[in-house]
């Protein structure tokens, strides 16, 4: 409908003929983007090294890995379990940017393609964010408080990259066996 003043200063109604406004077309079209944004195009991709342990070739215990497992693999390695929310953006913008930021800095299933001092430099670095209780981020451990590290787990953990430091620096110098 479409609002008209007459001469004698009323308001006349009269019925709008012809195509809709283009303020329609143009609400409808902002609509359809909004929702389409809001959501991933994309599965998110399987890694051929999904399948892969933890640390191969580390000697790594149980006890560790099962600690890597429930507060650090879902960033650090290409074993994610991702989240329904890293499905729908915005949320989903931030999740991928910070396990690709995460895994840039430490992809434990990909241990295997560090040489020795590369190994031995992660290890130091893992033993310092966990005793600085840098990891795991605190907007992580919020929505996901099962990755929060007690303190004999910390210990754990610090306790087992020197021992892993230790034996790879062992083996290095170590004369090859006959």
């Amino acid at each position: 409908m479409k609002e008209t003043v007459r001469n004698d200063g009323r308001f006349e109604t009269a019925p709008n003929r012809g195509r809709p406004s283009a303020g329609i077309a143009a609400s409808g079209f902002v609509l359809v983007w909004a929702v389409a944004s809001l959501v991933h195009p994309l599965a998110h991709q399987v890694s051929d090294h999904a399948e892969a342990p933890l640390f191969p070739g580390a000697e790594i215990t149980p006890s560790v890995s099962r600690i890597f497992s429930r507060a650090c693999i879902n960033c650090h390695s290409e074993k994610t379990q991702w989240p329904w929310y890293s499905q729908v953006a915005p949320a989903s913008w931030f999740v991928e940017s910070d396990v690709k930021r995460a895994r840039k800095r430490m992809n434990v299933s990909r241990w295997d393609g560090l040489n020795a001092a590369g190994k031995r430099l992660l290890l130091t670095s893992i033993a310092t964010v966990i005793e600085n209780r840098e990891m795991p981020p605190r907007r992580y451990s919020i929505l996901h408080p099962e990755a929060t590290l007690s303190a004999d787990e910390c210990v754990e953990v610090i306790e087992w990259t020197r021992a892993e430091r230790r034996r790879l620096r062992e083996a290095q110098v170590a004369p090859p066996a006959k």
